[in-house]
């Protein structure tokens, strides 16, 4: 009686932290002068595609942050994409570029589906799969995304999801 009493209440506790971290996303508290509890809040960054697709010659999951034009130049250089180097101001903004690495079939993907400001710029990523019941191709793919943000002085960090794709209808 008495353990199932205390897993009872282990369950009843991580329930109710679970939903207080869920609660407070996109705010953080900090002290201040004007009280006990400055809230700061999360602010979303717009970005901007530059290119996106599923052959580059990179192997392995990893992201670059690009900060000059001969940078931007080798990184397009790593991607399956056609035409010239796009133009980008590198006084107002930087390019971030996310790779999934070497996936065994089509039908994945990578993509930023958020960047915010807060102590840290966070680049949030999903990463997609297909499901397994699929019927997929079987040729070598390596997704990536590139994309133009407003520079800042902030660290820089990611989060990544992952998302499965059903292909049942």
């Amino acid at each position: 009686m008495r353990k199932e009493f205390v897993i009872w209440i282990g369950t009843a506790l991580a329930i109710v932290l679970i939903g207080a971290v869920f609660f407070v996303r996109g705010t953080r508290v900090t002290p201040s002068d004007d009280g006990p509890y400055n809230l700061t809040p999360l602010v979303t960054v717009p970005f901007s595609e530059l290119a996106h697709g599923s052959q580059s010659t990179v192997t392995r999951r990893t992201n670059y942050l690009i900060t000059s034009p001969d940078q931007l130049r080798e990184l397009w250089k790593m991607i399956d994409t056609a035409g010239q180097t796009p133009t980008v101001d590198f006084a107002q903004n930087d390019v971030i570029a996310v790779f999934a690495g070497t996936k065994p079939t089509v039908g994945y993907a990578i993509a930023v589906t958020e960047v915010a400001d807060e102590e840290i710029r966070t680049v949030t990523l999903t990463l997609t799969e297909p499901g397994g019941s699929c019927l997929l191709a079987q040729s070598l793919t390596a997704p990536y995304q590139v994309i133009v943000v407003a520079k800042t002085t902030l660290p820089l960090t990611h989060a990544d999801t992952t998302a499965t794709v059903s292909c049942l209808r």
